[in-house]
């Protein structure tokens, strides 16, 4: 019978597995060819209004100062995943295939 403690340390190391993952296929898409110029555009501009000190929402404002942030991120993952396409994406993945299910899943990208 296994602990929560153990459950919860296993759940740990994948969400990190999988952020790593991510990071490094977002690496690949950024570099790609075949990815539109626009989309790298995009992602671009997301990078640098997240280490600029200017915000839309203050970052002192709880949750809302964070959700921008975030907002921001996922809209230039998004539109950087579904440029490249379910075919670039698969074959730049270096995870797990539940991995890569889930990051498809949470993009919107389709097979």
């Amino acid at each position: 019978m296994r602990d929560r403690e153990t459950e919860s340390g296993n759940a740990a190391v994948w969400v990190l597995r999988i952020v790593g993952d991510v990071i490094l296929l977002l690496k690949d898409l950024a570099t790609d060819s075949r990815v539109p110029r626009s989309d790298k555009i995009v992602a671009g501009i997301a990078a640098a209004y997240l280490v600029t000190p200017v915000d839309l929402v203050p970052d002192w404002i709880p949750v809302f100062g964070q959700a921008d942030d975030l907002a921001v991120v996922m809209f230039a993952v998004r539109r950087l995943m579904a440029g490249a396409g379910y075919d670039v994406i698969y074959e730049l993945w270096r995870g797990t295939d539940e991995g890569l299910a889930l990051v498809l899943t949470l993009a919107g990208v389709e097979k």
